[in-house]
């Protein structure tokens, strides 16, 4: 009887160290919109909008996204300037895109006008208490197309 009741305080006690671990924050879901592209002289920015619903700031290290327009896949960019994200509130980050990004958001745009639906799916690394956890979140929009720096 004694053996049985050290190995469920042991079980027990197993399960709370493991419970007192750090662990990812249940979040709402983290809103990452395209807010507007620019023409640069280093090519094209993006201007994303993170919307916070969460009554904690945020905190993000960086973020990495993969977009499309109009269902044509523009590739992938990663921001690793750090971001704060205010409770219940929004930030405009602006990225800036180059190399082959940049040449497909331009050729779209060449050969495109107007506005353009688009798909961006993203992935935040967010500390937590002292942790760093990948949060993904995905939106879906439509953003005017910026004027093409190249001919079509």
């Amino acid at each position: 009887m004694f053996t049985r009741t050290l190995s469920l305080a042991a079980f027990v006690a197993g399960l709370l160290m493991l419970a007192s671990c750090s662990s990812a924050p249940k979040l709402e879901k983290i809103g990452v919109r395209i807010k507007e592209f620019t023409p640069s002289p280093v090519g094209v920015t993006m201007t994303l909008l993170f919307v916070n619903p969460n009554s904690v700031p945020l905190v993000v290290q960086e973020t990495e996204h993969t977009f499309s327009l109009d269902g044509i896949s523009m590739g992938a960019v990663k921001n690793p300037k750090p971001l704060g994200i205010p409770p219940l509130g929004s930030v405009a980050e602006s990225v800036v895109l180059s190399g082959p990004v940049a040449k497909a958001v331009d050729h779209f745009a060449a050969n495109h006008s107007g506005r353009a639906s688009y798909v961006i799916n993203s992935t935040l690394q967010i500390t937590w208490d002292e942790d760093v956890h990948a949060f993904k979140t995905s939106d879906r929009g439509s953003v005017a197309l910026p004027a093409p720096v190249v001919a079509p």
